[in-house]
């Protein structure tokens, strides 16, 4: 506290009225005229000391991840690898909730066959069973590492759940034990709960910017896939092997490892967001932090319900027959490309909001939440030429709400508390997921009633 030269109150909207240490955000002026020789100034020479292994600025549990990253990286350097340490786990994340009907296809199980169904349902609903636990398990499953270890953790399940799939749709095919999938799917679970709020913890140190390149890589990984993808099965080699797919996303988590190793792992180290099983559950006893949050938690738990139900999700089953048919145009269009220019306006949505909205001024984020609920009702009116204009304001309002939580966490919650925050933020926001996707098969088989539509099987 006595270090810093000068501290200012945090606005209202972040602080606690209370007046505890996190109302108090670091603001630095130079100290550059106080010295006759630059090397001297200590501000300079933060750089340098962080590197030392001894060195952890963290310790000042006032100091926000903003006025650390200042400290860490007063240069401002880009760390653009972050990219491409980020968008190989949102690859791995979209092959396991975009390719589950060609995973379920190879191993001969029937959309007829109810059981053999509703336990491969089962199976893979791991995947989001497994994001929930670990959004907020990574903390206490896994206290002893340090967010960079978990990092390394969470694209070692990704890489193994990949692996795992591999086999299953080039070795063992109609053979496979369900048990495999529950594995491959519960590691993909595990991967995507601990990766994304300890690769933001690791970057915060490295600044604002370098950050929106890790935020911008999600919605691309993701889409790489569920746009890329989707048109790679319309050739038929890669149609009647889809685990191409899923190999080319194994070899990208490997290079991203690579990546984080070479570039981010050493970094990273300053990081203090490492807890003890008591100071978990201690950082719930002053909510300060959640007081700052708590509108944004709720709108990403609203949001990721929408996000859930139509990314691309409910409009899998809504338009499950081999063709679409646009009877504004009076022409068929194979269903694979009708998902893959469906998903290309959900990229645009997500990618273009985060850009805009992470650097202009907090928004009140229900507001953003009237272009999901815009875009339900464009989703479920069965017209298909303006289905792609749901993705579009769902995704939108993801980008916008995800964009502006991580810019108010990082500017006034402590650095201390920064992955703690991070954490509960998204597992708040998991369980509008959760609730969202288990709805998907009862809204597809209430939209097929409404319309009259006899479901394909």
């Amino acid at each position: 506290f006595f270090f810093a030269p000068e501290f200012k109150m945090a606005s209202l909207r972040g602080g606690n009225a209370q007046g505890s240490i996190y109302d108090f955000a670091p603001t630095k002026k130079s100290t550059a005229h106080l010295y006759d020789d630059p090397e001297s100034d200590p501000d300079v020479n933060k750089e340098q000391n962080y590197e030392d292994e001894d060195y952890d600025v963290s310790d000042d549990e006032s100091m926000t991840g903003d006025a650390y990253s200042k400290l860490v990286n007063p240069k401002g350097s880009v760390f653009y690898e972050a990219f491409f340490v980020v968008m190989p786990l949102f690859c791995g994340y979209a092959a396991l909730f975009s390719m589950q009907s060609q995973v379920k296809h190879t191993m001969g199980i029937s959309d007829c066959d109810a059981a053999a169904s509703q336990l491969f349902g089962f199976a893979v609903s791991f995947l989001y069973l497994g994001n929930l636990i670990f959004r907020i398990g990574h903390n206490i499953f896994f206290f002893f590492m340090k967010p960079r270890f978990r990092v390394y953790l969470s694209m070692i399940s990704m890489a193994t759940s990949m692996f795992t799939l591999i086999i299953v749709l080039f070795v063992t095919k109609t053979n496979t034990n369900i048990a495999a999938i529950f594995v491959a799917y519960g590691l993909g679970g595990l991967a995507v709960g601990s990766f994304e709020a300890n690769i933001l913890a690791c970057i915060t140190p490295l600044g604002k910017d370098t950050k929106f390149w890790a935020i911008l890589a999600m919605p691309v990984g993701i889409n790489l896939i569920t746009i890329g993808g989707f048109i790679a099965l319309t050739f038929s080699w890669v149609a009647k092997n889809p685990g191409v797919i899923h190999c080319f996303v194994f070899v990208f988590v490997i290079i991203g490892i690579f990546i984080f190793s070479v570039r981010i792992f050493r970094k990273a180290h300053g990081v203090g967001s490492r807890f003890s099983i008591n100071e978990f559950f201690l950082a719930f006893t002053d909510l300060s932090w959640m007081k700052t949050i708590y509108v944004h938690c709720l709108a990403l738990m609203c949001d990721m319900f929408f996000v859930s139900l139509f990314s691309p999700g409910v409009i899998l089953y809504i338009y499950d027959a081999r063709t679409v048919h646009l009877s504004w145009l009076e022409i068929d269009i194979q269903t694979n490309w009708f998902i893959a220019i469906y998903n290309t306006y959900f990229f645009l949505g997500d990618s273009l909001s985060r850009k805009v909205f992470y650097s202009t001024k907090i928004y009140f984020p229900p507001l953003f939440l009237l272009l999901s609920i815009t875009g339900m009702a464009i989703g479920l009116a069965n017209l298909p030429e303006i289905v792609p204009i749901c993705a579009f304001f769902v995704a939108f309002a993801n980008g916008s709400i995800y964009a502006q939580t991580n810019r108010r966490i990082d500017r006034d919650v402590s650095e201390k508390l920064n992955l703690i925050a991070l954490s509960s933020w998204l597992f708040l926001g998991d369980i509008g997921s959760v609730v969202g996707s288990n709805l998907i098969q009862y809204i597809a088989e209430w939209f097929h009633h409404r319309h009259h539509i006899a479901p394909s099987c």
